[in-house]
C-alpha cells in the first residue's frame, strides 16, 4: 500500500485523492491489529507481536514506530485500549476494542 501511495503520489495529487487515500492507511492499520488480535485471541497483545505482522507484510518498524502508531489510533478513537510503554504491551478493552468506522471521532 505504502509503495502504490508513494509511486503514484503526483497522480493521487492532481485527482485530488491523495489524503483520502492516507485516511484510508489509518484504517488498514486497524484492520491489521484487529487480526492480529483475532489471531491470539488475547486482551493483551506483545508490541512485538504487532512489529511481527508488519514486517511479515514489508513494512518492519520498530517497537518505537508500531508504539507511536498505536498511539494514534488510541488516541483517534479507532482502538479501545491503552500502551503499557514500561511492558511494551497494548492492553485492549475486553467490549468492543475495534469500533466500526462510524463511531469513530474525525
Amino acid at each position: 500500500f505504502n509503495d502504490a501511495l508513494i509511486q503514484f503520489q503526483d497522480r493521487f495529487i492532481r485527482q485530488g485523492t491523495y489524503l483520502l487515500l492516507e485516511k484510508c492507511k489509518v484504517v488498514c492499520y486497524r484492520n491489521l491489529f484487529r487480526r492480529v488480535h483475532l489471531l491470539l485471541e488475547k486482551h493483551q497483545i506483545s508490541l512485538v507481536d504487532v512489529a511481527s505482522a508488519l514486517k511479515y507484510l514489508g513494512m518492519p518498524a520498530d517497537l518505537d514506530e508500531v508504539e507511536c502508531i498505536l498511539a494514534n489510533l488510541i488516541y483517534r478513537g479507532y482502538i479501545r485500549g491503552y500502551l503499557s510503554h514500561a511492558k511494551r504491551v497494548l492492553v485492549l478493552s475486553k467490549r468492543d476494542p475495534f469500533p466500526i468506522s462510524a463511531v469513530v471521532k474525525q
